[in-house]
C-alpha cells in the first residue's frame, strides 16, 4: 500500500499544470478547465473542444487528473471550471463556496472489467472478488471512479457484514490480492490486463481500451453505478467564457455526446435521457 496518494498527484500537477498551460495576452478569450482522465481518455472532450472552437472566439486549455485532483485544483482557484462525476464530493465542494451552478452534461454507468464474466449484481461480483481474493486493481486516486469503488465496498460492509479498512489508501478489504496504485483508468486497465485482476472503470474508458486488452466488460443494472458528468462554474474566477462552454455543451454538444460511439457502441448518453 502506498501513502499519501493525493498529496503525491497534486505535488506533480503543480509542476504539469503550470508547464503545459500556456495562455494568450487576453486572457479572457482563455478558459481554463480541470476535467477528468475518462472525459479524456474516452476520447469525446476533444471532439467536444473542437467542436466548440470552431465557431467561439474562445479557447479551452485543459488538465485531465482524478476528480479529487481537479476539485482541489478549483479550491486553489487554478481553473475557470470543472467537469467532475463524483456527486457527493460536488456537493461539498458547492457548498463550501468553491463553485456554484452545477449542470450535468452527460452520463454513463461504471462497468467492470474481469478476466472472466459475472451474471449477477455489481454488489455480488465484488462478494465473489472478496471472497476468492481473485487480484483487483483499485486507482487508489480518489477520483470520481474511485469514489464509486469505494461506495461498493461501503455497502457490502454495512449489508453483508464484509471486512473493511480505512487507510491512506481509502475505503477498501484488506489482503495482498488488492492493489491500490494512485493512478489513472488507463493504468489500471492495463495492470488489471497484465496481472489478469479485475477493476472498476468508468464506460468510455472501458470501451477505447476494449481491443487493447483481453479482459470482459460487464454492465450491470445497478442503481449505485450510474455515472453524471457535471460542469461546475469556480468561484470567483472568468464566467464569460466558462457559460459560452456550458452552453455548447448543452446545446449543439449534446449532439456531439449521442453520435460518439467507440467500436459501434455508444460512450456516453445525453442528459434529457437520464431517467
Amino acid at each position: 500500500m502506498r501513502q499519501g496518494p493525493v498529496f503525491l498527484a497534486l505535488l506533480f500537477l503543480t509542476s504539469f499544470f503550470s508547464g503545459c498551460l500556456s495562455f494568450d495576452d487576453d486572457e479572457s478569450k482563455t478558459i481554463r478547465l480541470a476535467t477528468t482522465t475518462s472525459m479524456r481518455d474516452s476520447g469525446l472532450l476533444d471532439l467536444l473542444i473542437d467542436d466548440f472552437q470552431k465557431t467561439s472566439p474562445y479557447t479551452v486549455e485543459y488538465v485531465a487528473v482524478g476528480t479529487g485532483a481537479a476539485l482541489v485544483l478549483g479550491e486553489n482557484k487554478d481553473v475557470d471550471a470543472l467537469i467532475v462525476h463524483a456527486p457527493e464530493q460536488e456537493l461539498e465542494f458547492v457548498e463550501n463556496g468553491f463553485g456554484y451552478d452545477s449542470s450535468a452534461i452527460a452520463w454513463n454507468r461504471f462497468v467492470l472489467l474481469a478476466p472472466t464474466g459475472h451474471n449477477s449484481s455489481i454488489f455480488d461480483a465484488f462478494e465473489s472478488i472478496y471472497e476468492h481474493e481473485s487480484c483487483f486493481i483499485s486507482r487508489g486516486d480518489f477520483s470520481g471512479t474511485h469514489h464509486k469503488e469505494q461506495s461498493i465496498w461501503r455497502s457490502l460492509n454495512q449489508t453483508n457484514d464484509v471486512p473493511m479498512v480505512e487507510d491512506a489508501d481509502g475505503y477498501h478489504p484488506e489482503g495482498d490480492w488488492y492493489y491500490s496504485i494512485g493512478q489513472g483508468m488507463g493504468a489500471a486497465i492495463n495492470m488489471a490486463d497484465e496481472k489478469s485482476c479485475s477493476t472498476l472503470s468508468d464506460r468510455g474508458t472501458a470501451l477505447n481500451f476494449a481491443q487493447q486488452t483481453s479482459l470482459q466488460r460487464t454492465d450491470f443494472s445497478d442503481e449505485i453505478l450510474f455515472n453524471p458528468y457535471s460542469f461546475i462554474f469556480v468561484s470567483d474566477m472568468e464566467r464569460q467564457g466558462a457559460e459560452a462552454f456550458l452552453h455548447f455543451l448543452l446545446n449543439d454538444g449534446q449532439q456531439r455526446i449521442e453520435d460518439y460511439t467507440i467500436n459501434d457502441e455508444p460512450a456516453f448518453f445525453t442528459v434529457d435521457s437520464i431517467d
